[in-house]
């Protein structure tokens, strides 16, 4: 009895297939994206959702969801491989790699995190203080006293300097 629509057929052309092959056997190609390249050639094979689900160890959604990115980039894999082939595979490469989450902005810039990094290189005494070593607390407070952030918790500057 079937379980669902049949999954939509994935089209892969010959160089973007070698690329995906390539992908797979590379030594440092990360684990995850040759396991998302696999979906796609196990999908080209004709092998259903469930079968590459459990055959490579991910949710059956997962299995769709990657599916359903390579449906909807095809197209322009196709166009990158006719007028510029030399991007297809960092375009392939792309596809695979996470992509970014929603989540707070960074509360504090590059910038500002390297200027607090600095302070803990620098001798306590140049800056006035009586100690030996840098704490966590005494680099906040030298932080703040120059001006670099205005607040900073004591595990953030930890954070940093771990």
């Amino acid at each position: 009895m079937a379980r669902g629509p049949k999954a939509a057929e994935i089209l892969v052309s010959e160089k973007q297939r070698e690329i995906l092959e390539q992908l797979i056997r590379r030594r440092n190609t990360p684990q995850a994206l040759a396991k998302r390249a696999r979906v796609f050639l196990e999908s080209v094979k004709g092998v259903n959702n469930t079968a590459i689900s459990e055959l490579l160890s991910f949710d059956r959604p997962q299995v769709v969801l990657w599916r359903g990115r390579w449906i909807a980039h095809y197209p322009e894999f196709c166009r990158i491989e006719q007028e510029h082939p030399e991007e297809l595979e960092d375009a392939i490469v792309q596809l695979l790699q996470d992509q970014s989450r929603p989540g707070a902005p960074a509360t504090f810039t590059e910038q500002q995190v390297l200027q607090i990094m600095a302070i803990a290189c620098e001798d306590p005494t140049l800056s006035g203080r009586p100690i030996s070593h840098w704490t966590p607390r005494e680099v906040r407070d030298e932080a703040i006293k120059r001006g670099i952030v205005t607040s900073i918790s004591l595990t953030q500057v930890w954070r940093f300097l771990k």
